[in-house]
């Protein structure tokens, strides 16, 4: 039954790389129904979770349900189609236990085989993104879901970002941001990956933050190395293993600095430093949290309705895309569920996030063993404040969430720690291995 949920779960994975592929080349008059591809296999995943005794039955999963059924209840009241709260909800709560089914299902073995596919798969991704980026805005490789030529969003320099696989830009953030995290431990890891692939893997990665024009992507791979610096202050013997992927990523950076696929890139962050380091950046980042906030007095007590604010709501309410409500995820989350059940679901998404991250530290400080933490690193914005309308994005947060609990199944992580010195991540992740008949609880 697991190794049924392990082959359904790489699909979900395999579906959230190509869902692009089938939205923008192999079948765009298909791209709408396409948002939804992976819920099946999710609704399978969960009815094999209940045949197993499996499915998290947990405080978190009760307190979600009550989330979802407010959610629908306030839609009713706000006076939402019925298809628009149905497929809001779909948006919030329909993925959310399949981090902690994944948790219980997945090995750290099992982790790994997921990075050496991250590896395999980021240099053809990243030579997409070069051949997109070099292409023009007709150009078949730019065109945007479902088909729409010139459907990707334009950089400096009128050149196109380049979405590589995926549908938007989002995608390719998200990957790298993923890749990066693996990276970073197979070079402090010996053994882990093939140094050749690692190589090819970091050259690439390089390579794709200046052609991606994205700002988010470069800020967001950082956030990983970052993470990984950290890591490597509780074992220190690692700061060597570093000295060889920082020359490459130092080598490579000398070969772009002026050339063809640097030079929009450039050109945005001049753009960008000219309106101040507190405008461009600090303000890109933490504006969504305040503009959410801000909004808390004046939105509806029961808002306008779960959905209302993602493109397919707008769209089949208005007939056009477009954000109806907010273009940030906790100002739509306020607007759609009202100020009272809106700040209840960020906060679940923030306990969410501190309860990967808070993991992934005890585990790191007590194992010396970064993989979770920098895991953790590359889903943390997504999980807390990523726009999960667009399935990509919730795909990324959902399945790095679920790769982080995993990550944390080395046997023997906590047989030596005292009932009275556990960490309260421990009601949520229980890093012994559990007996099959058993199910791990909040």
């Amino acid at each position: 039954m697991d190794q049924a949920i392990k082959r359904l779960l790489w699909l979900y994975f395999l579906l959230l790389v190509g869902e692009g592929v089938l939205r923008k080349w192999i079948a765009p008059g298909l791209s709408e129904p396409l948002l939804i591809i992976r819920d099946p296999v999710v609704f399978a995943i969960y009815g094999l979770a209940f045949m197993r005794g499996e499915f998290p039955a947990r405080l978190s999963m009760l307190v979600l349900a009550f989330l979802a059924v407010a959610s629908f209840v306030f839609a009713v009241v706000a006076g939402s189609p019925l298809l628009v709260a149905l497929y809001g909800l779909r948006i919030n709560y329909l993925h959310v236990p399949l981090i902690f089914i994944m948790g219980t299902t997945l090995t750290r073995e099992d982790v790994l085989r997921y990075g050496r596919v991250v590896l395999w798969l980021t240099p053809p991704i990243a030579a997409l993104m070069v051949l997109q980026y070099q292409a023009g805005s007709g150009s078949r490789l730019n065109v945007g879901a479902g088909g729409e030529l010139d459907g990707q969003l334009r950089g400096a320099l009128d050149k196109m970002r380049p979405s590589g696989p995926f549908s938007f830009i989002t995608g390719p953030i998200l990957w790298f941001s993923l890749a990066s995290a693996f990276i970073f431990h197979g070079w402090t890891s010996n053994g882990t990956h093939p140094r050749w692939l690692l190589g090819i893997a970091t050259l690439m990665l390089v390579v794709a933050v200046p052609v991606s024009i994205s700002r988010s992507l470069l800020f967001s791979v950082l956030v990983v190395v970052l993470f990984g610096l950290t890591a490597i202050l509780r074992a220190p013997k690692q700061a060597f293993a570093v000295l060889v992927p920082a020359g490459l990523v130092l080598g490579t950076l000398m070969m772009l600095n002026g050339s063809e696929l640097s030079s929009a890139f450039g050109a945005r962050w001049q753009s960008s430093i000219g309106t101040g380091v507190e405008e461009s950046i600090f303000k890109r980042f933490l504006g969504d949290f305040e503009s959410g906030l801000s909004l808390v007095s004046s939105a509806p007590l029961f808002g306008h309705g779960v959905g209302m604010g993602s493109n397919v709501g707008t769209r089949y309410v208005s007939g056009s895309m477009g954000f109806a409500l907010a273009e940030s995820e906790w100002a739509k989350i306020i607007l759609e569920l009202g100020p009272l059940l809106g700040l209840a679901f960020i906060a679940y998404r923030g306990w969410l996030a501190f309860t990967l991250l808070s993991s992934a530290a005890r585990h790191l400080l007590q194992n010396t063993d970064g993989l979770p933490w920098l895991l953790a690193a590359a889903c943390l914005l997504p999980v807390i404040s990523g726009q999960w309308a667009p399935p990509t994005i919730l795909g990324f947060a959902v399945f790095g969430g679920g790769l982080v609990l995993a990550a944390l199944n080395t046997p023997g992580d906590t047989d030596n720690v005292p009932e009275d010195d556990a960490h309260p991540a421990d009601e949520i992740v229980t890093e012994k291995p559990i007996p099959r008949n058993h199910v791990r609880r909040v």
